[in-house]
């Protein structure tokens, strides 16, 4: 019994290893570290690669790093599971003496600074959310693994620019 089990778990984690070949990163900056597979959701541990990052404020660089921290992002389905990015990344020092700002955190492509959903996954939340109701798009959500509720794909909505378009048929 405890031999089946290996050889499904070694499976397993072969065909994880394959598909992590087809997945990218939401910023060209990030390096996978370890995947781990739980029963019900795949966590992607990655890091940042940048040695400085630039402030938000004033736009200068820095080199001096601050601190670590851990920041839990929803990412896209992956394998057939919900996605969990558990990204290591840095806070820095603005050395520039007149920013108002002494302290940032690296800001990534892809990612919202106050977001806990990678821009590919909004995106796809908010095709859902725009097609239908909320309450429909929610279980569609939940059947494609993403799970979200229904007020947070409200205020997705809300949150989203619509730009209108002149229409080029007079009285339209």
């Amino acid at each position: 019994m405890t031999i089946r089990k290996l050889d499904w778990y070694n499976k397993e984690k072969e065909v994880l290893k394959m598909n992590l070949l087809s997945w990218t990163p939401p910023d060209t900056f990030m390096e996978l570290l370890h995947v781990e597979a739980a029963s019900e959701i795949t966590r992607l541990i990655v890091e940042s690669t940048r040695s400085s990052s630039c402030c938000p404020t004033c736009s200068r660089s820095s080199n001096q790093s601050h601190s670590r921290y851990t920041r839990k992002v929803q990412d896209e389905p992956y394998n057939g599971r919900p996605a969990e990015l558990l990204i290591l990344s840095r806070k820095w020092f603005c050395e520039y003496e007149d920013c108002p700002v002494k302290i940032f955190t690296e800001r990534f492509d892809g990612l919202s600074p106050n977001r806990r959903r990678t821009q590919r996954a909004e995106d796809i939340l908010r095709k859902i959310a725009f097609s239908t109701s909320c309450l429909t798009a929610e279980k569609i959500a939940h059947a494609i693994h993403m799970p979200i509720s229904h007020d947070a794909l409200l205020a997705l909505i809300y949150r989203t620019d619509i730009i209108s378009e002149v229409s080029p048929f007079p009285g339209n």
